[in-house]
């Protein structure tokens, strides 16, 4: 009875983190990342490995679940990605400096610029608008 229930813990909390990365994301990028190959369809096995790579992620002890603590782990790690993704002052001295600032946008550009030709279609431009709108907020 304890592995069923902690094997249906870990399957609610893949769900939980997978549907936790698609509000992340803008909505272009949530299907592109579950459609893995471009078929324009999410299959049940595209999921699965979604959740496989969750769990090699987040499993950080190799025991094949995660517990309590390993969530919260992996959860304040995420946290902690996006928070220095977001604050540019790569040096930690309080201010952001041009070469921080100028190093912040070509790394926001190259992430866009999916094709790596140096410019960015309209498609790219379309797949990241509203991303730096707050959640909940219109994205229109």
């Amino acid at each position: 009875m304890k592995k069923i229930m902690i094997g249906a813990l870990a399957a609610a909390g893949v769900t939980l983190i997978t549907a936790s990365g698609f509000a992340a994301q803008g909505p272009g990028q949530r299907w592109e990342s579950a459609d893995a190959n471009g078929d324009g369809e999410i299959s049940a096995a595209e999921m699965s490995a979604r959740q496989a790579e969750f769990l090699a992620a987040a499993d950080t002890d190799g025991n094949g679940a995660i517990s309590k603590d390993e969530m919260k782990a992996y959860h304040q790690a995420r946290r902690a990605e996006r928070r220095a993704q977001m604050n540019p002052d790569k040096n930690d001295d309080g201010v952001v400096d041009r070469t921080e600032f100028l190093n912040a946008a070509q790394e926001r550009f190259d992430r866009m610029d999916k094709d790596g030709n140096g410019v960015l279609s309209e498609d790219e431009q379309r797949r990241n608008r509203g991303r730096h709108h707050r959640r909940g907020k219109d994205r229109g």
